[in-house]
Order: structure tokens, then C-alpha cells, then sequence
């Protein structure tokens, strides 16, 4: 059964209209990981609606974001997008991307299939006086 209706999917369809280059998701379903069949099979629902969106599953977990613990590990599902020269783009989603979240996830594909960050000028002259290495990350939630 599909999880997008054909209203929902023409819109993805619309949406991706603007894409530029390919993005692959990279899926990582983890052992015993809840809602990971559901969540694979809305990537590949996503996918099928654009020649620029591929699935791509793999086995092997993602690495955990710096400052976690030496036995942590990432127990799925997890979804990170690479470029496309297939390099990692630091954008990934930790649980499905469903509700709210839907449209965070296909506004990310469009960002890095176009290159674009959506950051203004101003914040981009600011990042630019960055000279060590900086860990970011960006939590959104629908509440």
C-alpha cells in the first residue's frame, strides 16, 4: 500500500521540478530499528517520483556525531544524503521524516541537489571567518 496519495505525490512531483543535480539517500535500517520498513518504503515512494533521487541501503551504521561515547551506537533508522559525487553532505534524518517533517526532508533534497543552503549573504561572509573546524547541528521538530 502507498504511503503518499496521488495528490501528495503530484505536489513531490511539482516540488522537485527545480532539482538540478542527483542526491542519493543513503538508508541504514538498524537492527530491530521501529517504523524502518515504513520509513524505506517512503524514501523509495520519495525516489520514484524523481530520475535525481536515488535509495541506496547499506548494512554498515553511520558514524555518530562527535562527542558521543566510545561503545555508542547508532541503532537506525537513518537516512543521510549524499551528493552527487556521492559524498557525504552531513544532512541526515535519525527516525522517518514524516508529518512536519516531510517537507523538511524534501526541502534537504532540493538544498543539495541545487547547492543551495538558502543562507543569506551576510550569514555566508560570517561562516567564512570560520578558520578552525566547528561541529553544527540543526534539530527541528513539528512542536
Amino acid at each position: 500500500m502507498a504511503l503518499l496519495d496521488s495528490q501528495v505525490s503530484q505536489q513531490v512531483s511539482q516540488f522537485f521540478d527545480g532539482m538540478q543535480d542527483a542526491v542519493t539517500v543513503e538508508f541504514y535500517a538498524g537492527p530491530e530499528a521501529e517504523m524502518a520498513e515504513t520509513f524505506n518504503e517512503l524514501i523509495n515512494e520519495v525516489a520514484d517520483l524523481s530520475d535525481l533521487v536515488m535509495v541506496k541501503t547499506t548494512e554498515k551504521a553511520p558514524m555518530l556525531e562527535p562527542g558521543h561515547g566510545g561503545n555508542e551506537t547508532i541503532t537506525g533508522p537513518v537516512a543521510e544524503l549524499l551528493d552527487n559525487t556521492g559524498n557525504r553532505t552531513g544532512v541526515r534524518f535519525l527516525g522517518i521524516p514524516s508529518g512536519h517533517e516531510f517537507g523538511a526532508f524534501l526541502e534537504a533534497l532540493k538544498a543539495v541537489s541545487t547547492h543551495t543552503s538558502g543562507l543569506s549573504d551576510q550569514a555566508r561572509e560570517a561562516l567564512a571567518t570560520i578558520s578552525k573546524p566547528l561541529h553544527i547541528q540543526v534539530f527541528t521538530t513539528p512542536t
